[in-house]
This record gives C-alpha cells, structure tokens and sequence, in this order.
C-alpha cells in the first residue's frame, strides 16, 4: 500500500524537562526558609517576590505563589483521591501583565506547564488527534492539563 511505519534508530536518549531529583538544599537555604515561614507576612513576601518589575496585581501574585506552593495530597476515607493541585485560569484585558506573571512562575516551578490562545481549547487543554504527516496516521497527543499532572 506504500505505508510504512515509522522508525527511530538512536544511540542516546535524552528525556527533555527539567530534573527535580537533583534539587539540593545547604543547611543555610534550610534555615533561611524556616525562619521566614514563621513570619506572619510570608505570603506578602512570596507574592512580591514573584515578578517585582511588575508593579501591582497583588492578588494574582499571591495566588500565583500559592499554586506554585501547592496543595496536599489527601485521601479520603471513602477511597477518594484529592490531588492538591491547584489551576489557575487568568482572564483579562491586553498589556495586563498576564503572561509575563505566568513566564515568571514557569522559571521556578520545574514542571509547570502553561498554555495560551488556541491551545486552551477544551480538546488542547486534555488532549488532540493530530496526523503523523509521514505514515497519516493518527495518534493522540496529550494536551496541557495532562502533561502538568505528571503525565
């Protein structure tokens, strides 16, 4: 019929993305953070560390520190699994600062994943048929909210 499957043959595979398992922390960074979680303002701290070249929305950028900080993992007596995730959707004007806060929060969370414009259709968000233009044949491709929630 003329259709062939396609085929890689490599000599080294590399994974793409960042590695969170070398992470390391020096007793000073440890002490550091303890001593500021203990104070009262910690979440005015966070938030005006994150993007300080931009001036205001200090709402977003708390909530935005929040979600990079993350919920807890819970499971409930009656087998329910609460992730702890926490999505953010920003909406608003143009020239409002949105992307540059969400670039900002992507250089510090090593798998944060964040989708604009026409992949925030549902289908792009969860997942997309696309055609392998050698073979046309279709595949399913993950979509956003897939590939933050570890794949």
């Amino acid at each position: 019929s003329g259709v062939f499957k396609t085929v890689v043959l490599v000599n080294n595979v590399q994974l793409l993305g960042r590695d969170t398992s070398q992470l390391t922390f020096s007793p000073q960074d440890v002490r550091m953070i303890k001593e500021l979680g203990k104070r009262p303002d910690i979440l005015s701290i966070l938030g005006r560390s994150l993007s300080p070249s931009i001036h205001g929305h200090a709402v977003i950028k708390k909530a935005l520190a929040l979600q990079l900080l993350s919920g807890c993992e819970k499971n409930l007596k009656n087998g329910t699994h609460l992730r702890g995730d926490i999505n953010i959707l920003m909406v608003g004007d143009p020239s409002t600062a949105k992307s540059q806060l969400l670039r900002s929060a992507m250089t510090i969370a090593p798998l944060a994943v964040s989708t604009t414009g026409k992949g925030s259709s549902g289908v792009g968000l969860t997942a997309a048929v696309t055609t392998d233009p050698d073979t046309n044949e279709r595949r399913l491709e993950a979509g956003a909210m897939v590939l933050a929630d570890r794949g």
